[in-house]
């Protein structure tokens, strides 16, 4: 399971449960993943205070994410905001992936065909993390970028993600999406409802708007896999160009083909 640290007290628990649990690190990270929440500059202080850390604690580690090129500061205000070494870190996942470029010129064509941007991405505890995506040629509200963090609730991607869990699971995600996250599964828990309903007849995910922007989605989980995790495919337009009605009847299909195309030409049948 993969833990999203919010605050000294997430590491805390998880170190009294696991005694070779790396705490100093996990404050790290946590100084890091404080930047995909809120990709703005930080002062020592604001850190200090939203993580539950002495300030000393995070002056220091601050200061070895900075000569290790994770963090960069700005001296004029005196913040600290996401350095280069954190983007390269993550090349290494994204070229391990050959699919990417297989399917790109089936994504593009879906993303020109519908004005909008056709994805694939993978589930991280309640996110999930985009590791390809093309948008239409002249541009689109739709488009989330590779790298970008998205929430399962709130995605067509996220539910097509929830209804390849099996029941046990799916139920044990459900609640820690309660009891993490009560704003977004107040206002999406009817649409996630809906879309598992319409999943089993359809045969992929649907969001009718809760990602915001008036987007609407389409989603489905293959059956290709990068180590552990499913690719998930993902199609999403502005609402104010298309409706329900066509984006079950037109886009759906059009997105399960092109999977099913990627798993035939990774010889899966």
């Amino acid at each position: 399971m993969v833990h999203r640290l919010q605050h000294q007290s997430d590491v805390a628990s998880l170190r009294n449960g696991d005694p070779n649990f790396a705490g100093t690190l996990a404050k790290g990270m946590m100084i890091l993943e404080t930047f995909l929440r809120d990709p703005r500059p930080y002062a020592n202080s604001e850190l200090a205070q939203l993580l539950g850390l002495p300030r000393s604690t995070v002056s220091r580690l601050c200061r070895t994410l900075l000569q290790m090129g994770y963090l960069d500061r700005d001296e004029r205000i005196d913040r600290y905001f996401i350095g280069p070494a954190a983007v390269a870190l993550g090349y290494p996942y994204i070229v391990s992936i050959p699919l990417r470029a297989q399917a790109r010129p089936m994504l593009q064509a879906l993303a020109d065909q519908v004005r909008g941007a056709a994805s694939i991405g993978v589930a991280m505890g309640l996110d999930l993390v985009y590791v390809e995506t093309c948008a239409y040629k002249r541009g689109t509200l739709a488009r989330p970028d590779v790298g970008a963090l998205r929430g399962v609730a709130t995605t067509a991607m996220g539910r097509a993600w929830l209804y390849s869990l099996g029941d046990k699971a799916r139920n044990a995600v459900l609640r820690q999406l309660k009891a993490e996250r009560p704003d977004e599964m107040a206002r999406c828990a009817a649409g996630i409802k809906e879309s598992l309903e319409l999943q089993a007849r359809h045969g992929f995910a649907i969001n009718f708007g809760d990602a915001g922007l008036g987007v609407q989605g389409v989603a489905l989980a293959s059956r290709l896999r990068q180590g552990t995790r499913e690719l998930l495919f993902n199609c999403a337009v502005p609402g104010s160009q298309i409706d329900a009605k066509e984006l079950v009847g037109r886009v759906g299909p059009r997105l399960v083909e092109l999977v099913r195309q990627c798993e035939r030409n990774a010889g899966i049948g």
